[in-house]
């Protein structure tokens, strides 16, 4: 399962505008897992502000994939899918222990 989330955010303190977010995705199967993180620069305009205070995560996290592209975003993903392949593909142990 991938899950996005935000670790940081930098803002105006005048205003609050957010103007650089850092994130993080991470996918977990079982006990397998990936992770990617990144950052993301925004430009203040007067069409694109929420107050600070209204923000949510499920809000930046859109604003993030909208910055990446949808294409970017597929390609994280299907990245961290194919790491978690790559570690289930592997296995750990030795012939004479059970």
């Amino acid at each position: 399962m991938i899950t996005w989330s935000i670790s940081q955010m930098q803002r105006k303190a005048d205003d609050g505008f957010v103007i650089h977010v850092w994130y993080r995705v991470d996918d977990i199967d079982g006990s397998y897992s990936s992770a990617a993180a990144g950052e993301c620069d925004y430009t203040q305009t007067e069409d694109n502000f929420i107050p600070y205070e209204d923000l949510t995560q499920d809000v930046v996290v859109g604003w993030v994939k909208e910055s990446l592209s949808a294409d970017n975003v597929t390609s994280i993903e299907a990245g961290l899918d194919a790491q978690i392949t790559a570690k289930k593909a592997v296995v750990n142990g030795v012939p004479w222990s059970n």
